[in-house]
C-alpha cells in the first residue's frame, strides 16, 4: 500500500500467493525454489509485465534470487530482505531455532509466542500481538497447511544459488536485522558480497519479521533502486 499510494514515485504492485498458501493450490509432488521462480514468470505474464522490481522477504528473497537467474530479462531490480543464498555458502540457525520452526505447524494456528520467537527480537515480544495483528489475521482467514509448510521447507533447503550469485547483474538491495535469528545476518553478508554491486542494509535492533519493525523498508530500497 505504501508503494502504490506514494505521492512522488507511485509503483504497480503485484503480491503473489505462493505454492500451497493463501488462495494458490497445493501440488500434489514436491516442488523447488525454481518451479516458485517459475510461477513468478508466469503471473508476470498474465499481468502484461515485461519486467519488474523483485521483492523478497525470507523464502520470498530465495525465489526473487531464482527469477533473476531463471528469467533475468524479467527484473529491473532485488530487494533481498532477510534471506540466504542456500548451502554451502550460507549457514543455518541455532538448534533451538530450528525446534521452534519444525514445531509451528504442528502448534495451535496463529499461535503469537511461538511467531515472535521466531521473526520478533526479543525487546519486541511484549509487543506481539499488536505487530503481528494482522499477520494472525491473515492465517485465521487462510489458514496455513502443514503438508504446504512442509512442501516450503524442502524448497528451502534445496535452494542453493552461492555459486551463480555473481551472473546476477541488476542493482541489488540486500537488508537484514542483527537480531535475526531464523535466517541469521551472516547470509545477507554473503549475499551482498557475492552478488557484483550489492549495497547490504544492517537495521540495528531488527528480527526477521524486517517490515514489522522497519516499515518504510520496502519502499526506501525499491526508491533507492528506481533512483
Amino acid at each position: 500500500r505504501r508503494l502504490a499510494a506514494d505521492p512522488h514515485q507511485p509503483w504497480r504492485v503485484i503480491v503473489i500467493d505462493n505454492r500451497g498458501v493463501g488462495r494458490t493450490g497445493l501440488p500434489r509432488r514436491p516442488w523447488s525454489m525454481e518451479d516458485m521462480a517459475d510461477d513468478v514468470a508466469a503471473v508476470l505474464d498474465h499481468a502484461g509485465v515485461r519486467k519488474a522490481v523483485m521483492v523478497g522477504i525470507s523464502m520470498g528473497g530465495m525465489i526473487a534470487q531464482q527469477v533473476a537467474l531463471r528469467h533475468g530479462e524479467r527484473v529491473s531490480g532485488l530487494v533481498l530482505m532477510a534471506t540466504w543464498p542456500g548451502l554451502p555458502y550460507g549457514r543455518l540457525p541455532e538448534l533451538d531455532t530450528l525446534r521452534v520452526l519444525l514445531g509451528s505447524p504442528m502448534r495451535k494456528r496463529g499461535h503469537v509466542e511461538s511467531i515472535a520467537k521466531l521473526i520478533l527480537p526479543e525487546h519486541a515480544h511484549a509487543r506481539a500481538p499488536e505487530l503481528l495483528s494482522g499477520w494472525l489475521g491473515l492465517l485465521r482467514e487462510q489458514a496455513p497447511r502443514a503438508p504446504a509448510f512442509f512442501g516450503q521447507l524442502g524448497a528451502v533447503l534445496s535452494h542453493s544459488t552461492g555459486h551463480r550469485l555473481d551472473r546476477i547483474r541488476v542493482p541489488t538491495r540486500v537488508v537484514t536485522g542483527d537480531e535475526d535469528k531464523l535466517v541469521v545476518p551472516f547470509n545477507s553478508k554473503v549475499l551482498s558480497e557475492r552478488i557484483p554491486g550489492a549495497a547490504l542494509e544492517v537495521l540495528p535492533g531488527v528480527a526477521h519479521g524486517v517490515p514489522l519493525l522497519d516499515r518504510d523498508v520496502v519502499r526506501r530500497n525499491v526508491n533507492a533502486i528506481r533512483l
